[in-house]
């Protein structure tokens, strides 16, 4: 995997995190804030499973996955 695409995932992860903690702070939360976040983190998951090629186990694409099950669900479920 080429640095550009670690660092655009690490990127995209930070600001998921930033985004989170904004969200968190909003008195009522919007169900497609997080249907949107979720889709984020599910592109940004298929193109950085693709480039997989070198490592034993790719952190950054189940990092992506697991904050994309996380968002979807929380969105779709809760909201």
């Amino acid at each position: 995997m080429s640095r550009a695409y670690q660092f655009s995932s690490l990127l995209i992860i930070a600001l998921t995190i930033l985004w989170f903690a904004y969200e968190m702070m909003l008195r009522h939360s919007v169900q497609w804030h997080f249907l949107a976040a979720g889709g984020i983190n599910f592109l940004t998951a298929i193109i950085i499973n693709r480039q997989f090629t070198d490592k034993k186990y790719n952190y950054l694409g189940i990092i992506h996955v697991v904050f994309m099950v996380l968002l979807f669900g929380y969105g779709y479920f809760f909201i």
